[in-house]
């Protein structure tokens, strides 16, 4: 049986609510009658859509954003060590900013009306994530204290988050069986990635940390992430070289040699390859 969960707003005119989950195992389904923006800070679970008799199971985690729909039936299971984000609101509350938003591809994709069986979502980028997190426990404050003039803030602040969301990449969910699920294995492995990109990575390690062949590991890792393990860590050294380049006077050489490239032309190859520019070109632009 399909629970229904409606939301009670802060008050009528404000519809726009943030809760932070913790998700043990699972979550019943449900649907809501509110637009639901998920964001998965940490662990992963299995993400299940339901109509009528058709049902469709996709594996989500860390770095995740992705859509709910209102009435839209869904539910989650195989949860291992989450914490996600909701930002909970009614497009009516951004209706003078919406059209403009609506122009961006990723709205359609992200936000727009689709089947069960047809999903995309946004794997956000480290740097990415830390502003997103920023942005969100901004909106709680606001929402918490209420502050002269926060109806406001939070408004703006609600635009700035789908803003990082509809200027990043989507990419379409696999869908996945109980059986096919995560393994918290390769988990793990994106982890520590994510923690420490500037270290040397061998694929042949890295699977046998998996317990699985290469073949099997590159594939599964492909599923949850969207891309090959190499890319996914020249990816992170981009995201931590961005943020090098940005917050600090460190020279180009020893950026490189941060983010574990310990050849600075082909730092600034690889560089110039992802971000269509050249480190130096790149901190003076921004």
């Amino acid at each position: 049986m399909i629970k229904h969960i409606l939301v009670n707003w802060i008050n009528d005119d404000l519809p726009l609510q943030v809760v932070s989950t913790n998700l043990l195992e699972k979550i019943v389904i449900h649907t809501h009658d509110f637009m639901e923006l998920v964001f998965f800070v940490n662990g992963s679970a299995t993400h299940m859509l339901f109509n009528g008799d058709q049902k469709s199971c996709y594996s989500v985690m860390q770095g995740d954003c992705f859509a709910i729909l209102p009435q839209e039936a869904h539910a989650f299971e195989d949860g291992k060590q989450v914490s996600f984000y909701n930002v909970i609101f009614s497009p009516s509350f951004i209706s003078d900013e919406l059209e403009e938003l609506k122009k961006f591809d990723t709205w359609k994709l992200i936000f727009g009306s689709r089947n069960i069986c047809e999903r995309n979502k946004i794997h956000l980028s480290l740097n990415s994530r830390i502003i997103l997190n920023e942005y969100i426990q901004e909106l709680l404050i606001e929402l918490q204290d209420m502050p002269e003039g926060y109806k406001l803030s939070a408004k703006a602040l609600l635009i700035k988050i789908l803003l990082i969301i509809l200027r990043s990449k989507p990419q379409k969910m696999t869908q996945s069986s109980r059986s096919s699920k995560i393994n918290p294995f390769i988990l793990n492995v994106i982890t520590e990635m994510e923690k420490n990109p500037e270290k040397c990575y061998i694929l042949n390690d890295l699977a046998k940390k998996a317990n699985m062949s290469i073949s099997n590991f590159s594939r599964k890792f492909q599923d949850i992430s969207g891309t090959s393990p190499i890319e996914y860590l020249i990816s992170l050294r981009m995201g931590k070289a961005e943020s090098l380049l940005l917050s600090t006077d460190m020279s180009i050489y020893d950026i490189a040699e941060q983010c574990g490239f310990h050849d600075v032309n082909y730092f600034i190859k690889t560089f110039r390859r992802y971000r269509n520019t050249t480190p130096a070109k790149f901190r003076k632009n921004n």
